[in-house]
């Protein structure tokens, strides 16, 4: 397993489902959590068996990325190396809605992945694969933080949700948070 942390950001399987991600952000800005959900359903190995417990999944990045844009935390989203010049990048983003069915989704899948690894951890004896103890209880306590902060955005007014804003200054060009 590549992997050097708890969370998708600090593992090979969570970076490369980022940059799954990042390769179909749409060229017009405008991203439809509905639209990353499905073309993740349609690739067997970025969505994985909730029941195989995997630790790094792309719907954990997925929902990492979403804490983030919230949150404006662009900074670990995009590389700045010339290298990536000409990749698409989140803080080119114009917005990103999400239907409470699609966030429904997505916190169901990452809570069923949780249940399915405490039950594994429970079976076998040991801490879910993870070498040490205080990982696999860090990871429980992530994999719990973003289901929170997946039910916060449930919780809002409306049925569809903009989890990234933009800001309009007076002179009327867009600014991005």
């Amino acid at each position: 397993m590549g992997c050097w942390g708890i969370t998708a950001f600090e593992s090979d399987a969570g970076l490369d489902a980022v940059d799954y991600i990042r390769h179909i952000l749409p060229e017009d800005g405008e991203l439809d959590l509905g639209t990353v959900i499905e073309a993740l359903k349609a690739d067997d190995v970025r969505l994985p068996d909730t029941q195989d417990a995997e630790s790094h999944s792309s719907p954990m990045a997925l929902a990492e990325i979403i804490v983030k844009l919230v949150d404006h935390d662009m900074d670990s989203l995009d590389y700045d190396d010339e290298y990536f010049a000409g990749e698409r990048k989140f803080s080119d983003l114009t917005s990103f809605s999400a239907s409470k069915e699609s966030l429904r989704w997505l916190r169901d899948y990452l809570i069923d992945t949780l249940q399915s690894a405490r039950q594994w951890a429970g079976r076998e004896g040991n801490w879910n694969g993870w070498f040490e103890e205080k990982n696999w209880i860090g990871w429980q306590e992530h994999m719990a933080t973003l289901v929170g902060r997946l039910d916060g955005l449930l919780a809002e007014q409306g049925y569809t949700i903009d989890l990234l804003t933009v800001n309009q200054p007076e002179n009327g060009q867009t600014m991005k948070m």
